[in-house]
């Protein structure tokens, strides 16, 4: 049986990892990006896409007002601060003390004066939605508290949000392949005899089992489980809310979020006819061109290339292979689609722009999503999708790591 760890254990790991990311890796993506200090606001109800993954775990929600500061007052140093919040903290942030009447913005003014930063970088972003956590109230009680030069100084906070979201460390890469596990064993229960009884069970009935089964752990799906199937004589695609026949190709698309990360994964399953082991050949010769886009994909990744030209290679690298490839790979982490590089969209093929121009960094991970199409004869022509996620790491080394086990397995349905 399944079993997760409890909410206490939970955020002992979570916070764990905070301070070691804040202590350890914050300092590094500052530098790197050059940002001087970094201010963090949002209230409660409407919080920041990053503030939550950057305060402990039993701080789930800002306050009124909650304000934290990011000062690279050295090579290699980060002082953090918030600014007038009376919740424990666990030590991580040195509190800058408030009290009515004094105005929050103004002691903002006079700590930013003290500091005396070169830039000021706040979370607004037109292209990048992790970016643009600040709300335009906020900003405007902001601006009218502060003086020119400190307006002077301020940027927007872009690329290290994306930084600070998109990489993992050594401690959470481990995690997450026990969160991929998780995932994987409810998948694996999902399109067995225990679940699905052929001329019985509808695509519908396993959708809803995807969802009880990650309530019964206390969790939730960040996404509605989809469950559809492909089979002869149904040109057109996938085919949802029917029920499942022997000789069905089944395809679930599910993602779970477990100890602050997300998993995202795309399989197939074949339901055996009478006598059947095994999927029939055919199909898996289709599958075969799948998992060699993939292949493909994988060689084309390269620290500092960008998403779009990671799309523009890898497709025409598969294209001239003879394949019918369709790439739209997605970031993934503390959200499921998360904030990093765009490697195509599903529903615009080409280069994509905007987050699409953002490099591949390692330690980064993403959900290896993509699809190939075949002619099958042994279905009168009719088109076949053979679709896939995985969850991957982009490793210091530049290979992808699969984070869950069986990525090469067409499922069977037993």
């Amino acid at each position: 049986m399944r079993k997760v760890l409890s909410i206490r254990q939970q955020a002992e790991l979570f916070d764990n990892a905070l301070r070691q990311r804040l202590d350890d890796l914050l300092p590094a993506l500052m530098e790197r990006q050059q940002i001087s200090m970094w201010i963090v606001m949002n209230r409660e109800y409407n919080e920041d896409p990053v503030y939550l993954s950057m305060v402990p775990a039993m701080a789930r929600y800002a306050r009124r007002l909650s304000c934290l500061i990011f000062h690279r007052s050295a090579p290699g140093r980060v002082d953090r601060y918030c600014l007038g919040n009376d919740r424990d903290f666990k030590g991580m942030y040195t509190v800058i003390p408030w009290a009515p009447p004094q105005d929050r913005m103004e002691l903002l003014r006079e700590t930013i004066q003290r500091l005396n930063p070169d830039n000021i970088a706040l979370d607004y972003c037109a292209e990048n939605q992790f970016a643009d956590g600040l709300s335009k109230g906020i900003y405007d009680l902001f601006a009218a508290a502060m003086t020119p030069e400190i307006m002077a100084k301020v940027i927007s906070a872009e690329h290290i949000v994306t930084d600070w979201l998109q990489t993992r460390t050594r401690q959470e890469l481990t995690r997450y392949r026990a969160v991929n596990q998780l995932a994987r064993e409810i998948i694996e229960e999902a399109f067995s005899r225990k679940v699905i009884t052929p001329g019985v069970t509808t695509t519908t009935d396993v959708e809803w089992f995807f969802m009880e089964a990650v309530s019964e752990q206390g969790l939730e799906c960040w996404f509605t489980p989809t469950v559809d199937l492909q089979r002869k004589g149904c040109p057109g695609g996938r085919i949802r809310d029917e029920i499942i026949l022997p000789g069905d190709l089944l395809h679930c698309d599910f993602g779970l979020k477990y100890l602050g990360l997300c998993t995202d994964t795309q399989r197939i399953f074949y339901v055996p006819r009478p006598g059947e082991t095994q999927p029939p050949d055919y199909l898996q010769k289709a599958f075969a061109k799948t998992l060699r886009f993939m292949d493909i994909v994988a060689e084309n990744c390269a620290a500092g290339r960008t998403g779009d030209q990671i799309l523009t290679a890898a497709v025409a690298q598969a294209e001239g292979e003879g394949l019918r490839p369709h790439l739209y790979t997605h970031p993934i982490g503390v959200h499921g689609h998360a904030a990093g590089p765009t490697i195509g969209l599903y529903y615009k093929p080409g280069p994509v722009g905007g987050m699409g121009s953002y490099p591949l960094y390692p330690n980064t991970c993403y959900a290896l999503e993509l699809n190939t199409k075949v002619s099958v004869p042994q279905w009168e022509d009719e088109e076949l999708w053979v679709m896939r996620e995985e969850t991957v790491c982009f490793r210091q080394d530049g290979r992808l790591e699969y984070l869950m086990e069986g990525r090469d397995i067409f499922g069977i349905v037993k």
